[in-house]
């Protein structure tokens, strides 16, 4: 056996290394499984969402008009089909298609 201070020292700190690499190796191994990985992607969206309204709750709060007036919005749009069916531009009876212009053009086409 070498008794060398050099020679031990050197192993020493070849054993500390190896011992630090195993341990990053492990490390990374556990935030790259697939599970972790979209666990994390769970809680940052999460995170996120909950950040979002708060700030909404905040803005809605200092500012009610345009609060209303995007809620709005949003109502209109959801019921954007509905609305158009109510005035008559929704989709056609018959064809349901939805496209007026069809039986327009086979009336031109028949001229």
């Amino acid at each position: 056996m070498i008794h060398d201070p050099n020679v031990v020292a050197a192993r020493a700190r070849a054993l500390s290394a190896k011992v630090q690499l195993d341990t990053s190796l492990r490390h990374a191994k556990s935030r790259l499984n697939p599970r972790s990985l979209a666990a994390d992607a769970v809680d940052n969206a999460a995170d996120r969402a909950m950040d979002a309204a708060q700030s909404g709750v905040q803005i809605a709060r200092e500012r009610p008009a345009v609060a209303a007036a995007a809620v709005g919005a949003i109502g209109l749009l959801l019921a954007r089909r509905p609305i158009l069916r109510l005035f008559g531009f929704g989709r056609s009876a018959d064809d349901g298609t939805g496209d007026d212009t069809a039986n327009s053009q086979s009336s031109k086409d028949k001229d």
